[in-house]
């Protein structure tokens, strides 16, 4: 290991001991006792075991490492990722799991270095390439973006992810149409990329465009229970008007998941708006309102309703609800001063 491999050694370990302070705790492999084995999941079993048979595998303590990342037990993950470092500095898969680390423990500086140090060891690392690409987009810097897109498209060109992440860097700039055509590449090149159509419907249902719908359909494909998307479909057709499909959509919501406040909400708007049927409306808004106490939108639209049913009573205690959660409620504060 030459001087400078050993000087960024050290600085990854001083973050990591940083990171993971207070558990220095004896290593679990030296510990488990049968009746703890018996609790642990036979993953961790055998990873404790390999680790027990050689303390100096590093590619034992990499792999526990990604187990306690994925359980979200980062501490123990920084823990190994130590003993990582300390007997092996030079993969750069290494390195791609360390940034995870950091990432998800909000320590983004850290995250890119870490790739920065992958791609010193493995100049064409995809992954790296698009996690930091994936790190500029979150601090909206899109020119680095496309860059590390850009050479992970030289080494890849069918990468879904590459062309999903240049469609997300699209969108954030306002350029629908590139958007567009970036998340079509990528479900060109994987047809049960959900994440891909689901912003394709968005991308297209905000021009109320009906393509959005056979995204949105390529989703449930992927993903059938999707809450998200069946309240996507709702929406959209509530948004142009068709009232019947739009509940049917909801009410399929409904039935994954009975306590969604917002389908609740846009049906006892649907009902109030377009269908004047203001009993069924009412009923909407109150199981909203049952679901979150605090969800002042239902409060003002419940008002409306009975404000339209002409019950000013019960309008007046809806709208002093909106004002008591947010007395900056200007629609709740217009609408008593009228009734007044």
């Amino acid at each position: 290991m030459n001087l400078k491999t050993l000087s960024f050694v050290f600085l990854f370990l001083g973050t990591i001991l940083v990171s993971s302070c207070g558990n220095e705790s004896t290593p679990p492999e030296t510990i488990v006792t049968d009746s703890l084995k018996a609790k642990l999941p036979p993953a961790l079993i055998k990873l404790n075991e390999q680790i027990a048979e050689d303390p100096q595998n590093a590619d034992a303590y990499h792999k526990r490492a990604q187990y306690y990342l994925n359980e979200h037990k980062f501490e123990e993950g920084f823990d190994d990722m130590r003993k990582v470092m300390m007997i092996d500095s030079t993969k750069a898969p290494y390195f791609i799991t360390l940034s995870d680390l950091y990432f998800v423990t909000n320590q983004t500086a850290n995250s890119k270095a870490a790739l920065e140090k992958c791609l010193t060891l493995d100049d064409k690392n995809v992954d790296a390439m698009l996690k930091l690409a994936e790190l500029y987009f979150y601090v909206k810097k899109h020119d680095e973006c496309f860059k590390y897109i850009n050479m992970a498209l030289k080494i890849d060109k069918y990468n879904s992810k590459a062309y999903f992440m240049k469609g997300m860097n699209y969108k954030e700039l306002k350029d629908t149409s590139k958007a567009i055509s970036s998340m079509q590449t990528a479900v060109e090149q994987d047809q049960s990329f959900y994440n891909a159509y689901l912003q394709l419907g968005i991308l297209n249902a905000a021009q109320k465009n009906p393509i959005a719908v056979d995204y949105y359909k390529n989703a449930l494909r992927v993903q059938p229970q999707s809450t998200e998307i069946w309240y996507a479909i709702g929406k959209y057709y509530q948004d142009v008007e068709n009232w019947d499909k739009a509940v049917e959509a909801y009410e399929v919501l409904l039935k994954i998941d009975s306590k969604n406040k917002n389908a609740n909400y846009n049906l006892g708007g649907i009902n109030l708006v377009g269908k004047k049927d203001y009993k069924t409306a009412l009923k909407y808004f109150t199981t909203a309102l049952m679901i979150d106490p605090a969800y002042v939108d239902a409060y003002y639209a419940r008002g409306v309703c009975y404000q339209t049913m002409g019950d000013k009573k019960n309008a007046v205690v809806d709208f002093n609800a909106c004002l008591t959660i947010n007395p900056q409620f200007e629609a709740a504060k217009t609408a008593l001063e009228k009734i007044n």
